[in-house]
């Protein structure tokens, strides 16, 4: 979903970059703090936009703890914990539904729709 989301929001072919070279980029960045927040930011639904940015940045902290309980899930059923950040990004991840959650979101019913305070 999330590949699907960066395919749309860019023009860029990347039929030219190299399997392993794409692969062994993305195991650079598993493991380190800065490595993780840069995988979460480059999928943010909102490029560009200062605020709703800062708010999609908020996330990181919750979703990689989300991280840590499906691999701890994993471990628990006996599995080997194979789980990495980037195929949780990938795989289980919505940023727009995890940002629409946001504490500063809300449903306003009575006023007759949705309405998304951002």
């Amino acid at each position: 979903m999330v590949n699907q989301q960066i395919e749309s929001q860019t023009d860029f072919d990347d039929s030219l970059i190299d399997p392993d070279v794409q692969e062994a980029f993305l195991r650079l960045l598993e493991g380190t703090d800065i490595g993780e927040r840069t995988l979460f930011q480059s999928i943010s639904p909102f490029p560009g936009s200062i605020g709703l940015d800062r708010q999609f940045q908020s996330l990181f902290t919750p979703t990689f703890n989300q991280f840590l309980g499906a691999l701890g899930g994993q471990i628990r059923s006996g599995q080997e914990p194979t789980l990495t950040f980037n195929e949780f990004l990938t795989e289980q991840f919505d940023p727009l539904r995890a940002v629409v959650q946001l504490p500063g979101s809300r449903t306003d019913v009575a006023a007759g729709g949705t309405l998304f305070n951002l």
